[in-house]
């Protein structure tokens, strides 16, 4: 597949089939999240790979409950809020959590952090390319406050959660928004 046509149709997806992602096609977004470049080729990256669905509900339940603590919402959110829709994670066959070992320095953290933005990019345009679709789930950052949560699905204590992702066969696509470069000055 061409580059522009990943880079130009890959979607933030929300609506999932309930259809399993093979492991050949885990694996291939897992190879294309490490040849991303990092800092230093310091590689910092960690994966989790969570397919059960029990845990992926779970999960969903906590970060729902930590974003109504910590969040204002309006009215109709609280209300869409109690269904029992996942509203976090969208009903998405696969979650992959990338982490990292959390650093004292809080500019190495914001490497980190865009670390593995660059490795979830490389991630989403390989997971287009497949057919899937995919989400950043910010949201799920809130877990990082409860780190007993993630110690269940095996990321350290000495861990962090930086990017937080969704996968699966797309139930539909969203249209794509305008776009536009919002060039400040050319020198």
């Amino acid at each position: 597949m061409e580059l522009d046509l990943c880079i130009k149709g890959r979607r933030s997806v929300r609506s999932y089939l309930d259809r399993p992602v093979p492991k050949e096609v885990i694996d291939g977004l897992l190879d294309a999240a490490v040849w991303a470049p990092s800092g230093m080729n310091e590689q910092p990256w960690r994966f989790t790979v969570i397919q059960d669905r029990e845990v992926i509900e779970s999960l969903s339940r906590k970060t729902r409950e930590l974003v109504m603590k910590s969040m204002p919402f309006l009215e109709e959110s609280e209300e869409a809020s109690k269904s029992e829709r996942d509203m976090i994670f969208y009903g998405a066959p696969l979650l992959i959590f990338i982490s990292v070992k959390k650093s004292p320095n809080p500019l190495w953290r914001v490497v980190n952090f865009l670390d593995c933005g660059l490795a979830a990019q490389n991630m989403f345009l390989f997971a287009f390319q497949e057919g899937l679709g995919s989400c950043f789930i910010g949201f799920a950052d809130h877990l990082n406050h409860v780190p007993e949560s993630l110690a269940q699905i095996g990321i350290p204590e000495d861990h962090e959660l930086m990017a937080p992702l969704i996968f699966g066969y797309p139930k539909e696509v969203p249209e794509a928004m305008p776009r536009e470069a919002k060039v400040l000055r050319r020198i």
